[in-house]
């Protein structure tokens, strides 16, 4: 199954995403309705990173749209059980398998989907699924959850638990595999005080923070014994220091983007990339890498560059200007700002297959890519986008999200913050149903992988 899966990461730019059967949609409004949940509707499957101590991409945890009423109010065990179903669905029919191959994928669940119809055909490899409630309603019996997670264990399926349900119960700590903690719903003096209780009643289970959505909280949370930690903070904004001056390996790679972009000649890219060795060194690994299959070794920066073509040499460009090779030069966010932007781009690319042509799809590709540069540069967009030689529709979506590009952008920054209302009037304005948008949602995310294996190569290498 995972060989055919393959396939994403040898697809071409033009070629209209894999078909992936449509999922179910849900309404707060269709509470108790025996109809909802089934896979003929739409709603959207978000997935949201979730980062170890390292600050590398380790797992991710889907979920559908919930909204925020349900957290409180009285009748939200009904409510949770429905979205809880329609997550079963919706995972079950994308067949995430190549993404189960090299993450971690959470599920937010409740006890009551050991009756669920899809729960047979979920994958036990790399699912943990997440306890967050009780579906018998608030607090619920601590015997029907231990009861319902010993279940889910002896069909083989990893757990985590809230640590609000825990509550001292050493049973229910045995079975959970992970320790979840809700830290935006928190403030610090009492965030410490769990972690505190936690870190003595279960050393040998790792704490998750979830919800960390401030860059402050998550270096709270690093501190503390958190060994995973999963929220927004990953994309807010930091203060930008100004005119940072960048790594040669950066400059380097930066000026043979900007020759690419311009399609300069093979002897011009060629001397732009001995500019720094290191990057010749990185781009030979690149071509020679398992990714790209050649039959024969080459060792010839000029055939690498003809054999990969400006378009695919491009692509990789990007990825090392999103791996320093020296770790004095690293960002702490950098391996989850490339992923996240890797999957933009391709997100963005692989969406208008089909209605724009392969040169704006191909600049797609780029808006995505570049639309973290602030970060990982340290400096305002406006200063980062001037360090590259880029066509004005790609400079008027980064900067001032306008024109023909910046439809897609916005929909690809809608999709990360899960606003399903945003995500379907953005994808309507573009002419895609939310089908669409999962579906291309996921082929990036699984075409990324193999970038991202790439990278983490070309970094052990160069370690």
């Amino acid at each position: 199954m995972f060989r055919g899966l393959l396939s994403f990461f040898r697809t071409k730019t033009g070629n209209a995403p894999a078909e992936v059967p449509p999922v179910a949609k849900v309404a707060v409004a269709d509470v108790g309705r025996p109809d909802v949940g089934r896979p003929e509707s739409q709603t959207y499957l978000r997935h949201r990173p979730i980062l170890d101590r390292e600050q590398r991409v380790v797992a991710y945890e889907l979920t559908v749209e919930r909204h925020r009423a349900l957290h409180s109010h009285q009748w939200q065990a009904t409510s949770r059980k429905l979205f809880g179903d329609v997550l079963l669905w919706q995972f079950a029919q994308a067949r995430l398998d190549a993404l189960l191959m090299q993450r971690l994928v959470f599920l937010p669940v409740g006890i009551g989907i050991i009756d669920h119809p899809a729960l047979a055909s979920l994958p036990r490899r790399n699912v943990v699924l997440q306890m967050a409630w009780h579906d018998e309603g608030s607090p619920g019996l601590p015997s029907t959850l231990l009861a319902g997670m010993t279940r889910l264990r002896e069909l083989g399926f990893s757990l985590a638990c809230a640590h609000d349900l825990m509550d001292g119960d050493d049973g229910l700590a045995a079975l959970a595999d992970y320790v979840t903690v809700d830290v935006g719903q928190m403030a610090p003096p009492d965030l410490l005080d769990v972690q505190r209780r936690l870190s003595g009643r279960h050393q040998q289970k790792p704490l998750m923070a979830m919800n960390v959505d401030f860059i402050e909280m998550y270096h709270a949370c690093r501190k503390m014994r958190f060994g995973y930690f999963h929220g927004d903070f990953i994309t807010c904004s930091e203060e930008a220091e100004g005119n940072v001056d960048l790594p040669p390996y950066k400059v380097a790679a930066m000026e043979l983007l900007n020759a690419i972009r311009r399609q300069a000649n093979h002897d011009e890219l060629a001397e732009k990339a001995w500019s720094d060795p290191t990057l010749v060194l990185r781009l030979l690994r690149v071509v020679n890498s398992p990714a790209i299959r050649l039959r024969a070794p080459i060792s010839d920066l000029k055939q690498a560059i003809t054999y990969l073509g400006y378009d695919e040499l491009y692509r990789w460009v990007t990825l090392l200007l999103f791996s320093s090779h020296r770790p004095e030069d690293r960002q702490p966010m950098e391996n989850a700002w490339r992923e996240t932007a890797l999957v933009r781009g391709r997100f963005m690319e692989v969406l208008a297959a089909g209605r724009l042509n392969t040169l704006e799809c191909s600049q797609l590709f780029v808006v995505g890519v570049l639309s973290m540069i602030d970060k990982l540069f340290r400096m305002s967009m406006q200063h980062a986008v001037e360090k590259f030689t880029l066509p004005p529709e790609v400079s008027n979506a980064l900067l001032n999200h306008q024109g023909k590009f910046a439809g897609y952008l916005e929909l690809a920054l809608a999709c990360e913050s899960g606003d399903q209302a945003s995500i379907e009037t953005l994808a309507a304005d573009c002419g895609f149903d939310l089908n669409a948008v999962n579906r291309c949602q996921i082929e990036a995310l699984e075409w990324v992988l193999g970038f991202t294996e790439a990278a983490e190569e070309l970094a052990r290498d160069a370690g």
